[in-house]
């Protein structure tokens, strides 16, 4: 009897044990899940932005280094007083194409290191591919294309001569379209890799951090000013900086960053289409003869005007309508408060500044 009992009494307490050690081991995961937050704040905007200047200057330079160490052990020779990084870009693949993805390749760094480094979910760049709508998804697309055929006769075009009059050109180097394979190639590289990297660090960190401090108004126009300065090119700011606040509009009414990259990708794909059309017929320089005459910019500006009216109707009828995702905030706001001088982070006003002086840098 005496044994019984003691057997019956051991087996509790077993029993307990076990129970406290799984509900100990539950709270624990409870604790990691709810320390590691799913949403971003204005700090996160900062300081992504900062990298997203730093990082891609670092991969390019070091890249540039270990490719011109390459040649040089290979025989290349390079002529006197030569850009180096232009002549290995302009007569060798293994270099050009690296280097066109080194800054996507920058920012994907940037966006998954950041996510471990401060505990943060990926769950809060709110990327949802089952409750992505068709018919969303078409018209995401749609408005990427219309995007491009509306504004870069004007932008591109009247604009983009006006700075050829007054002395300031464009420097941008690109990969060839001379044949079907190298289009797909530029679709690849120019097309796809830099809509998901871009839109997951600008309508994923940088816009989910301006949100949490700022209005939607506040906060498009602010990532689409940021997305333009990323750009580094006065000649080509208007046209990131509509197309930037477009994305972030239509991330803040559908809270998928699906939509955004969509916009992204069809507005690049149409971009490297129309150039790989213009090149092989031989009319790459027609914009140039209607963007100098009086009726081309009449032209340009009634089919910039046509296309905002889309756009409008687009955000009235159908955009406006869309249904957010929504979800629960989990976890704790960094200790670490944002430096603010004048309602805006100070690394926000650092990386613009870096912007603004490698602009500069480009035009001497």
């Amino acid at each position: 009897m005496f044994l019984s009992s003691a057997l019956f009494v051991f087996s509790l307490k077993m029993c307990y044990y076990f129970c406290m050690k799984q509900k100990i081991e539950e709270q624990t995961q409870q604790n990691k899940v709810y320390n590691r937050r799913n949403f971003y704040c204005l700090r996160d905007s900062g300081i992504v932005y900062i990298f997203a200047f730093i990082a891609p200057l670092v991969f390019g330079l070091v890249f540039a280094y270990i490719a011109m160490f390459i040649a040089s052990q290979t025989g290349v020779k390079f002529g006197e007083g030569s850009n180096i990084i232009t002549e290995l870009f302009n007569n060798y693949y293994w270099f050009s194409i690296p280097f066109m993805l080194m800054t996507e390749i920058a920012f994907l760094v940037v966006y998954f290191s950041f996510h471990k480094i401060c505990k943060v979910s990926f769950s809060a760049t709110s990327i949802s591919f089952k409750k992505a709508k068709p018919l969303s998804a078409f018209l995401a697309a749609l408005t990427g294309i219309v995007c491009v055929l509306g504004f870069m006769w004007l932008i591109e075009g009247c604009f983009g001569r006006m700075f050829d009059v007054i002395g300031i050109k464009s420097s941008d180097i690109g990969l060839p379209l001379s044949n079907v394979g190298w289009l797909f190639a530029n679709l690849l590289i120019l097309g796809v890799v830099p809509a998901i990297a871009e839109e997951l660090l600008f309508r994923g960190i940088i816009f989910g951090g301006l949100r949490e401090k700022f209005s939607a108004t506040t906060s498009v126009l602010l990532c689409g000013l940021l997305f333009a300065l990323l750009h580094q090119n006065i000649t080509q700011f208007i046209y990131p900086f509509i197309l930037g606040c477009v994305l972030s509009l239509v991330m803040e009414k559908t809270g998928n960053i699906i939509y955004p990259m969509l916009i992204h990708m069809f507005n690049n794909f149409t971009t490297i289409v129309a150039s790989y059309i213009l090149t092989n017929s031989g009319y790459e320089h027609a914009w140039q003869v209607f963007s100098t005459a009086w009726w081309g910019v009449i032209c340009a500006i009634l089919l910039a005007a046509v296309t905002c009216v889309l756009l409008w109707l687009g955000y009235k009828f159908y955009l406006s309508k869309h249904q957010k995702l929504e979800k629960e905030k989990v976890g704790d706001v960094p200790k670490q408060e944002a430096v603010m001088v004048w309602k805006f982070p100070l690394s926000l006003w650092c990386g613009m500044l870096i912007a603004v002086i490698m602009i500069v840098i480009n035009l001497i």
